[in-house]
């Protein structure tokens, strides 16, 4: 079971490696990398199984475990 700040933080690695898949699949120059997308689509969704398997428990203070 994760307080809100934990799940939070794991909202954030996902988000950040959506910007990353994003940033590489749409380079303004050159070619983009396929695997390197690959991988961080498989990263991505990774993630949002842990993310949707947690349990969020709502009375943990912020701070406090």
């Amino acid at each position: 079971m994760h307080n809100v700040e934990q799940y939070y933080r794991k909202i954030e690695v996902l988000h950040s490696r959506a910007l990353e898949l994003h940033r590489e699949r749409y380079k303004t120059q050159g070619s983009y990398d396929k695997n390197k997308c690959q991988e961080l689509v498989a990263d991505i969704k990774y993630l949002a199984s842990l993310i949707k398997a947690s349990e969020v428990d709502l009375e943990v203070e912020f701070g406090k475990q």
